[in-house]
């Protein structure tokens, strides 16, 4: 069977059929896709896991085994993703795993169990993989070169809007049991799920196919490899305050799960308002500088209880490490910088897998160094380097090119 032939990007600024410039109207639906799919499909899952070990649906093993089933669906997605959009083009598919994404968040509220949670939960990995592949190919392949930063800000502003969400939500519903939330969470996801179809529907015609045909050759030069292996260290980096931060809070430092449970809600706010913070940062100094810098502002963030337990610095390491959204914004603008768009769904696909290596590996061995050392402090350090590590391999050392 031969392989579709390749669209030609469209034009940058092009409008979508209601008037609308596309780039506007497909990163809203990229912030919607994200929302229900990253968001609500892996980080709601957190807030849920004391509520579903203490009910008796899980135990902690069980627990740990879906979160991992979850991360290893992500990777799937994201290794899929470019052959399924060419097969049946992009926005077909992203409104079929979109409401695949609903749909298993519905069914997570039946309590029947490890095996029947684990599958659903790994389907919403996959979707979620998916549909941050292609919502930033899309978005590569509309916006404007100088406002891509702010268009992949409002992608990840879907996430950190939806961990603000659960945040606040999740609590109050789980008063009323376990399947009230996640009904509860599937409500707000069927939102945001017509919301992200909306947007995607008004891409142009020439972009909603994945651009780039599965022969073609990916134009792997040294700075895109360096930012590869950047965003590897980059997802090191933040699995320690994911697993740790709001332990480290309450039984580490005594503070208590109020004090931890607010330290949260900022992380949300910070994941909320990370992406357009960053997008200004890019805007100002170019996404080549803006990247590096950010790198090494989140490292400082997250190595900052290295330094110090007082008040003002757990607000400052909450709030920078809840900015890492945004990163993730810029590093997909500083990849359409660096290469056409027609290559953008297998450089983005390749950008993810990394993230997810990156994340498998440090979420295999830190719970084994906090084992044996039972230092959250050290965890910290290690996320802190990881991350400053990160933003040297992204600095454009030969100059800044295109």
């Amino acid at each position: 069977m031969s392989e579709p032939a390749a669209a030609s990007p469209p034009r940058e600024g092009q409008a979508s059929m209601d008037g609308w410039p596309a780039w506007r109207r497909v990163a809203l639906g990229g912030g919607g896709g994200m929302f229900v799919g990253m968001g609500l499909g892996r980080f709601s899952y957190t807030a849920m896991v004391p509520a579903l070990i203490s009910s008796g649906q899980l135990n902690v093993l069980e627990a740990g085994r879906i979160g991992a089933i979850n991360i290893a669906g992500f990777a799937l997605g994201a290794l899929i993703s470019v052959p399924m959009s060419v097969r049946v083009g992009a926005f077909r598919l992203l409104t079929v795993v979109a409401i695949l994404s609903v749909l298993a968040l519905t069914a997570s509220a039946v309590p029947l169990g490890f095996a029947w949670l684990g599958f659903w939960r790994g389907l919403v990995g996959l979707t979620a993989g998916i549909i941050m592949v292609l919502s930033l190919a899309l978005i590569a392949s509309t916006a404007p070169s100088a406002w891509r930063p702010v268009a992949a800000s409002f992608v990840f502003a879907g996430v950190g809007l939806a961990i603000f969400m659960t945040g606040i939500l999740v609590p109050r519903l789980l008063e009323r049991g376990l399947a009230t939330a996640w009904l509860g969470l599937a409500a707000c996801g069927f939102a945001a799920m017509m919301l992200a179809i909306w947007g995607w529907r008004g891409a142009p015609a020439a972009s909603t196919p994945a651009p780039a045909r599965l022969g073609a050759a990916t134009p792997w030069t040294w700075p895109l490899r360096f930012l590869l292996a950047g965003y590897f260290f980059f997802s090191i980096a933040i699995v320690p305050h994911t697993l740790y931060w709001v332990d480290y809070l309450a039984r580490g430092l005594g503070l208590g799960m109020a004090e931890g449970g607010l330290h949260w809600s900022i992380v949300g706010i910070a994941s909320a308002l990370g992406p357009w913070s960053m997008a200004a940062l890019g805007l100002l100094l170019g996404t080549a500088w803006a990247l590096p810098l950010s790198f090494i502002t989140l490292g400082l963030g997250i190595g900052a209880p290295l330094l110090s337990g007082a008040s003002g610095v757990l607000f400052l390491s909450s709030v920078l490490f809840g900015a890492q959204p945004g990163l993730s914004a810029l590093m997909a603008a500083r990849v359409r910088d660096l290469a056409d768009a027609q290559h953008m769904p297998r450089l983005m696909r390749a950008m993810i897998l990394s993230s997810a290596g990156g994340a498998v590996v440090a979420g295999a061995v830190l719970p084994q160094i906090y084992e044996l050392t039972q230092s959250h402090v050290l965890i910290f350090a290690i996320g802190g380097g990881a991350m400053m590590l990160g933003g040297l391999l992204v600095a454009p050392w030969g100059g800044v090119r295109r």
